[in-house]
This record gives C-alpha cells, structure tokens and sequence, in this order.
C-alpha cells in the first residue's frame, strides 16, 4: 500500500484535499449499513444546498474507471465496525439470496457473496427482465470472481474506495462511530476543509436512516463466539480497517459483540447522533 500524505483530521478521520479552488460539492460511498443515509442527511441539514451529489455513481458500489471526478468534489467514504455491520447485514441481507436471512451467523459469514436484483432496489418488480439476475458488477472488479465471504468483499470495496486518492483531488475516510459519538464536530470538519458554509445551528439527525418519519427501535442482536471473531478477522486485512480508524475484532473469549453496543447503543451523550440514524439498513 502506497504512502499516501493523509492529515488527521481527528481519531477516526483523515483527509487529502488537494483542490486548486473551492470545493462545492461532496459525494458518499460506504458499505450498506454503514452509516452512509445519516451522513447524507447531516450533510443535506447543515450545509449549502446541491452540496450533496450523486454525480459520481451509487454511492455502495465500486466507482467504474471512466468515472472522473471534479476538483470540485470531496469524496467521502464511511465505514462502520466490521462486526456489528456483519451482524446487520445478516439481519437485512440487501441483494442476496434471502435463504441467506435464515442462515445462522457462522454459517452466514463463511458463505460466498452473490448479489442479485430483486425487489429491494428502486425499479426493479418481479416483471423487470434483470430481477433475480446476479449483479456483475458486484464481484471482484480484479477477477471477476464472487467474493468468498462479506469480509472479502467488505476489503475490496474499503480499499478500492480508499485508493480514490488516486483519482480525485480530494478524499476524506470516516468511522462511523466517530460521527454517532460526534456528529456536529464531524460536520464543522468537513466545512472547514471545503470551505462551505455551515447552517448557523447545528442540525441533528434522529430519526430512522435519517428520514424523518420513524423513530428508531435498537435492534438486539446476540453475542458473536470467540471462534467467529477469529474467523472474521482472518478475512479481514488490517491495513485497510486502519485507514478508518478501525481494529480488527477482538478475539479474546470474554470480549462480547452484539448490542446495546457499538452502533446501536442507545445511550446519547451530549451532541452525539441518535442511533436512529445511525443503523440505516442502506
């Protein structure tokens, strides 16, 4: 991995902003269930409006070679603790086969990843030609392969999204609890590295993804075995969970996953973000 002259920002947050002239717009990547719906809303709440753009592609996916982007533009990726997003993408596998929902979490794990068009993405019903149909776009854009697990697949897609630096002007990598825990200070970091102007009253999120209607319920989940930690962070490379402020599970036996804790705490402390926003399933 490259030497990239990364400036941290705070823990859990570095950036490279290397714009000739102002930067206008931001665009978000990041797994599903990693935060990406609350960041966007805070984004949307507190800063310039058309700040937010989508310009550059869907915002979970690789980002296709020919795609170029502005010197006006901050890429910015968020990534969440690899085990209670694994434990969340069990609950609502997005894309998979949904025989997947019904495997237990050690099996879930060690399973290869397909993804395929169904229902669960805008426009596309059961009478669409492409529902049910794999997304190919979704395997190993190196091999073309499936990936052989979500942690594989999870380490493509961080590393991919981290190495952006050498195709854009500017690009900032965020943990996602940092901005559960410091919603407010994540935003006035990211102003000040744009230059955009920030809402003169900070805007918090609190509803579920952000979106205003549903309060959030936390979502329990069970203890996740030393066995299963182990296995996790085999498949994990920690080079790429450190560019954003992550460590790989601990494998200790007294060391317990599972909620209330991580993203899904619902403990607030002052000028923290709401889980409600913080556990979007998208």
């Amino acid at each position: 991995m490259e030497a990239v002259d990364w400036r941290v920002v705070m823990p859990g947050m570095r950036a490279l902003v290397r714009a000739p002239d102002a930067i206008r717009t931001i665009q978000v990547y990041g797994q599903r269930c990693s935060g990406t719906n609350a960041l966007i809303r805070l984004i949307e709440s507190n800063l310039p409006a058309d700040t937010f753009t989508e310009a550059y592609g869907f915002k979970h996916w690789f980002v296709p070679p020919q795609t170029l982007f502005q010197p006006s533009t901050l890429v910015l990726v968020i990534a969440r603790d690899a085990v209670t997003w694994l434990q969340s993408v069990h609950r609502q596998p997005w894309h998979l086969d949904p025989a997947t929902k019904d495997m237990p979490f050690s099996d879930f794990i060690r399973a290869e990843w397909a993804s395929y068009w169904y229902t669960d993405f805008w426009g596309v019903d059961a009478a669409h030609p492409i529902h049910a149909t794999e997304m190919m776009h979704e395997r190993d854009p190196e091999t073309g392969a499936r990936f052989g697990n979500a942690m594989r697949k999870r380490t493509a897609k961080l590393a991919h999204w981290a190495g952006l630096h050498r195709r854009t002007h500017n690009l900032c990598l965020i943990d996602q609890h940092r901005l559960q825990a410091e919603p407010e200070r994540v935003i006035r970091a990211l102003a000040a590295m744009t230059g955009l102007t920030m809402a003169a009253g900070f805007v918090p999120v609190d509803s579920y993804k952000g979106n205003g209607i549903r309060p959030y319920r936390p979502h329990a989940y069970p203890p996740v075995s030393a066995a299963d930690r182990a296995f996790i962070a085999d498949n994990l490379d920690a080079g790429v969970e450190a560019l954003y402020g992550l460590e790989l599970p601990s494998v200790a036996e007294d060391c317990v996953y599972g909620s209330p804790m991580g993203a899904e705490t619902t403990t607030r402390s002052p000028g923290a973000l709401s889980v409600s926003s913080m556990v979007p399933e998208s």
